[in-house]
């Protein structure tokens, strides 16, 4: 005869839902941070057309990415709702939150390279950006390790 689980199994269900509920709050409120910061810039610059195109462009990337964690864990939260297997719902997050962080560093590479080269008398404002935008990634390593302790 099987030993039954340690963790009932709704807790284990509470857990995943608190975890994607989380990663959804979490991927858009980094969204909301990016574009405060983008508005302070802006804002602060007077609109200053050398300062506003790397501001949109590395920033509003950055969020357009912190959306795509937030639909991430919304589509988990969907899925764990609607009964389907927790771990397996999970780890699928999991998975595709390490994509979301590995494009938000190459992102933050290839924004700041481009800009860079486009226009070499701002390149500080550029990697001050990308390193802004960079934290994003360190918020998703976050939630994926939060989804990791929820299995």
């Amino acid at each position: 005869m099987d030993s039954p689980s340690p963790v009932p199994q709704d807790v284990r269900l509470a857990r995943a839902i608190r975890a994607l509920r989380d990663t959804v709050i979490g991927c858009g409120a980094a969204c909301l941070g990016l574009a405060v910061v983008a508005s302070a810039i802006l804002a602060l610059s007077g609109s200053d057309p050398t300062l506003t195109g790397p501001a949109v462009t590395v920033l509003g990337g950055g969020q357009l990415l912190a959306l795509v964690g937030a639909v991430v864990g919304g589509l988990g939260l969907r899925g764990v709702l609607r009964g389907e297997a927790a771990g397996a719902v999970l780890a699928t997050a999991r998975r595709r939150l390490r994509l979301v962080a590995r494009a938000v560093l190459v992102w933050c590479v290839a924004a700041s390279a481009a800009w860079t080269i486009a226009e070499p008398t701002i390149a500080l404002l550029v990697l001050a950006l990308a390193a802004v935008t960079a934290q994003l990634a360190a918020v998703v390593v976050v939630l994926r390790r939060r989804l990791a302790r929820a299995t």
